[in-house]
């Protein structure tokens, strides 16, 4: 990633939209991706019915664990992809 991003802050973001319109798709992909795992769980706010679906998932994932896929091992072949 170029250094761009450098001493960005959120005041300058505005700023910064004509120099991310000029990365490459692949390139803002990635800037979205290390965003994104910059994050804590607590930083993403969700609803309360958010909350209850994200509990179905996971109470149906722990009952079907045989056809489940480890984040990282799902990760790193999304990656071979690219």
């Amino acid at each position: 990633m170029t250094g761009i991003f450098r001493g960005a802050t959120l005041s300058g973001m505005t700023e910064l939209a004509p120099e991310l319109a000029r990365l490459s798709p692949r390139e803002r992909l990635d800037l979205i991706e290390s965003l994104w795992e910059s994050l804590d769980e607590y930083d993403v706010p969700v609803t309360d019915a958010q909350r209850a679906e994200l509990d179905r998932r996971m109470a149906a994932s722990m009952q079907d664990g045989a056809e489940s896929v480890p984040w990282d091992q799902l990760r790193g072949e999304l990656r071979q992809r690219r």
